[in-house]
């Protein structure tokens, strides 16, 4: 076991890693309008930045936790950082969308490393009561990042334009390198000597995928987080250029969103305190990110003369998701693990890449129609929903 001091730095440097790497997408959401103008091009396309980054961790995350466990930890970690880091340096200075995407895409590698590999290093490291209390340090990087980055973002967009906030993360990515190759010591004791075969991966997440539960539980959690990036994709297209909210104003709805997310999450562990089960806490998160998507649709349906009220309406509509997030996404991830132990890594590793994977979907299909932005967030918000809510009701009994 490692001395405290040392596991204390080790906690508070990767808090600022998961602040870095969930920041990715966060810090430029509010440029994309600029972006669009900048490169005389469609708001679909420079979407894409968003759904190759998406997409690149959904395949990503499936080996990253492996190649740990045959090259190491400390190795791994500061590769991938390094990779995350570079790719947001050249991002900061390309004119060309394509290579700009083709980037993105390589900048999941690296973000793929943060979000597995430091979990297993506390894990090697610290015993059960530390690990908990190292995990809720770094869901402190989790919520603040999409709380601060867009207004970091928006701020850094308007002073030094947008392409300082990729050099921001550029920077951030090089001080955690080194901070890492200073203090972080290599953690897995026992690397395997050799990949197991492919058709081994293969089968084990096609046996997931070929699963009822697994199935569910995925498509509940993964829907449910692809309709709130249905929002993150068009909504900057949506409050500032359709109804001329400034850039910074716009960057402060992310902090409701955070605080949200927060409050959300205080009422789940209210639930589970009161011993209700992970199966009707994630009824509850489905019902009221049902009722948040009806919000959204009434304002659309009935609200279109009254530009304040609809602003109003929406961003409520969206708080209302984002908390129902928080009641849906531990539960199902929890259920997953517990259902499929020992396999638990792999099928939570098959639930990232399906969240992923649909996030990606969503940031690019909800801006195909570019004169329409309010219409596509409802038209896609809805769908992700419907089938999330169809999911839960029709397999409940299922869940247990």
């Amino acid at each position: 076991m490692l001395e405290k001091n040392v596991k204390r730095q080790i906690i508070m440097m990767m808090t600022i890693l998961f602040f870095v790497g969930v920041s990715a997408t966060d810090i430029y959401v509010p440029s994309l309008p600029q972006m669009v103008a900048d490169f005389k091009t469609v708001p679909s396309n420079v979407n894409l930045t968003l759904s190759s980054f998406s997409i690149g961790i959904a395949i990503f995350v499936l080996f990253a936790g492996e190649v740990s466990n045959r090259y190491g930890r400390r190795i791994v970690l500061l590769a991938g950082i390094s990779i995350f880091g570079i790719a947001a340096f050249l991002m900061s200075v390309v004119h060309n969308l394509w290579l700009m995407i083709g980037l993105r895409l390589i900048q999941a590698l690296g973000a793929s490393t943060i979000l597995i590999v430091p979990r297993l290093i506390l894990k090697d490291s610290m015993d059960e009561q530390e690990q908990i209390h190292a995990n809720g340090m770094l869901l402190m990087g989790l919520i603040l990042s999409p709380a601060i980055s867009p207004i970091i973002g928006a701020r850094l967009a308007q002073w030094f334009g947008w392409r300082s906030s990729f050099l921001f993360t550029a920077l951030m990515s090089l001080a955690v390198v080194v901070w890492a190759y200073r203090i972080l010591p290599e953690t897995n004791n026992s690397c395997i000597k050799r990949f197991s075969p492919i058709k081994v991966y293969l089968a084990a997440y096609l046996r997931l995928f070929l699963d009822k539960v697994f199935l569910t539980l995925t498509l509940i959690y993964a829907c449910g987080v692809a309709a709130y990036f249905s929002f993150i994709g068009v909504s900057s297209y949506l409050y500032i250029n359709s109804w001329h909210v400034s850039a910074v104003n716009y960057s402060y709805i992310f902090l409701l969103l955070s605080m949200a997310y927060m409050l959300g999450n205080q009422i789940m562990q209210w639930l589970n305190r009161k011993s209700v089960s992970p199966t009707k806490i994630i009824g509850i998160g489905v019902y009221s990110t049902m009722l948040g998507t009806l919000i959204i649709l009434c304002a659309y349906l009935f609200g279109q003369k009254h530009e304040v009220l609809l602003i109003l309406f929406v961003s409520f509509g969206v708080i209302f998701m984002r908390a129902a997030n928080a009641l849906i996404n531990p539960p199902t991830q929890i259920k997953i693990m517990n259902h499929f132990y020992p396999h638990s890594a792999q099928a939570l590793g098959l639930n990232m890449c399906f969240g992923f994977g649909l996030n990606s979907l969503a940031t690019y299909v909800v801006t195909l129609f570019p004169d329409y932005p309010f219409a596509s967030l409802v038209t896609t918000t809805s769908l992700f929903i419907a089938v999330c809510g169809i999911m839960y009701m029709k397999n409940r009994r299922l869940l247990g």
